[in-house]
């Protein structure tokens, strides 16, 4: 799970920080820099994975590739972007060959650098200038006091030998040429590899997939399990296809049949959990049912009312399906880390937030239960509705609340100063505990906020 991130030059983010519980709420109006934060989560996980950074800047990311440097004027972009990224991760990781190692620390911080430059042919073009992943010392991080004392040692492991003083990955200066080292994973000495950066296409981290550099593969493998839910309710209503070698569901909810039936042949179990779920919050609906339709070769969800009628995900309504998702999400092994969900309230009934908003919350993770996957949840959404309802778990230290917008800043670029608008993020001054430090002023303001953005409450329910 994401704990931190620092932003810069990317879209409309300058000098941006910001913290992360296990479920994490942004609020505010259209166009306050909301999906902008997505979109550099997005960038960042395909980063992670991607064989040329030119793939990851095209792939799901909205404009041209040199639009995602943020703009400084009406003709102008900044030449680099630049990204910081805190995590948690899983105190175990395994390769594509089956290789298993247990991490020392669980606690890295990832920095990566991109500029854009002109090329020989005097084409557009982007290359890595700066990579580092290190631990995290365990006196200068303030987020762990998020993790419970009786279960801290579990989620990051008390080190009982030397420290680790040397980053996993780091850029220095070999014979005048900016160079990626590699050490040897658990050695302070011994062999390393290095990776000049003379126009490197790839992150250093992407191409590593062996547990003998078990601490970046680690952070490897937590960017790319992030996953961002835009939910399309015809996609979900479809049944699966046998022929998709397909059983995860989709950013768009495609698969979500093929998942269940998997699921199911997990264990029976989670079906009746499902069922109950889903029922406490839709009693017309009593249970839950998977087909395997061997006819069609395909896979069929279908619910059965209180009626004793059966009704297939095709006649189901956008927000009845919302609901069963996150109920078969909570239910799914296969589904660890972060979760990205944009605007989940779409076609769910304003009566039924309550509903979603716990679906979330059970979504991400209790310390105190160490059964439970490392899940995270990062929601954005305009629905005072919503917050409303979030907002009651204000003396819970794993929710938090932050209001988007963008503000005017003048800052100095080039030995330039320029006029910007950038997007702010602030986090809500609730009851829980922080590692943030709000003044008194700051903490007004935050509450003035969150109650002046509640107002328009009947606004919105009478629309």
């Amino acid at each position: 799970m994401i704990t931190y991130i620092k932003i810069n030059g990317f879209k409309s983010f300058q000098n941006f920080e910001m913290e992360f519980t296990p479920l994490s709420i942004i609020a505010g109006t259209n166009a306050s820099g909301k999906s902008n934060l997505f979109d550099a989560l997005r960038l960042i996980s395909h980063l992670a994975e991607a064989e040329k950074i030119h793939n990851a800047f095209r792939k799901e990311q909205r404009g041209e590739m040199y639009e995602l440097f943020s703009q400084l004027d009406e003709n102008t972009h900044s030449r680099e972007m630049e990204f910081c990224v805190e995590m948690l991760v899983n105190r175990t990781i395994k390769d594509a060959w089956g290789g298993e190692a247990n991490l020392k620390y669980t606690r890295l911080r990832y920095e990566l650098k991109i500029r854009r430059f002109i090329n020989r042919s005097g084409i557009e073009d982007i290359e890595v200038t700066y990579e580092r992943l290190e631990n995290l010392k365990h006196q200068d991080d303030k987020w762990i006091k998020f993790l419970p004392k009786e279960t801290l040692t579990y989620w990051r492991p008390k080190v009982e030998t030397g420290k680790r003083g040397i980053p996993y990955i780091y850029t220095e200066s070999i014979n005048e040429i900016p160079t990626v080292v590699v050490p040897q994973d658990g050695s302070q000495g011994g062999n390393k590899r290095t990776y000049p950066l003379t126009n490197a296409s790839r992150t250093v981290l992407s191409s590593i997939d062996s547990v003998d550099f078990k601490h970046i593969l680690a952070a490897k493998e937590e960017m790319k399990s992030w996953r961002f839910l835009q939910l399309n309710p015809e996609d979900l209503r479809m049944p699966t296809s046998k022929k998709t070698g397909e059983d995860v569901i989709s950013p768009s909810g495609k698969n979500l049949a093929a998942a269940l039936y998997r699921i199911n042949l997990d264990d029976a179990y989670s079906l009746v959990e499902i069922s109950r779920k889903l029922n406490s919050f839709l009693p017309n609906f009593t249970e839950v049912m998977i087909k395997d339709d061997i006819a069609n070769k395909q896979f069929v969800i279908s619910l059965k009312g209180t009626d004793g009628k059966e009704y297939t995900s095709r006649v189901l309504s956008e927000g009845t399906l919302r609901l069963l998702t996150l109920c078969v999400l909570e239910q799914d092994m296969k589904h660890t880390g972060l979760l990205c969900f944009e605007e989940p309230e779409n076609g769910v009934h304003p009566f039924r937030i309550k509903a979603t908003v716990e679906l979330l919350k059970d979504l991400s993770i209790d310390f105190t239960n160490l059964n439970m996957p490392l899940r995270q949840v990062i929601v954005n959404t305009h629905s005072p509705v919503l917050v409303n309802e979030m907002y009651k778990f204000k003396g819970d230290k794993y929710v938090s609340i932050h209001f988007a917008e963008m503000i005017s800043r003048i800052a100095t670029i080039d030995n330039k100063k320029v006029k910007l608008f950038v997007s702010k993020i602030t986090p809500v001054a609730m009851d829980a505990e922080s590692t943030i430090e709000f003044t008194e002023y700051e903490r007004k303001i935050t509450l003035h906020r969150i109650k002046e953005y509640l107002q328009t409450l009947d606004v919105e329910a009478n629309s």
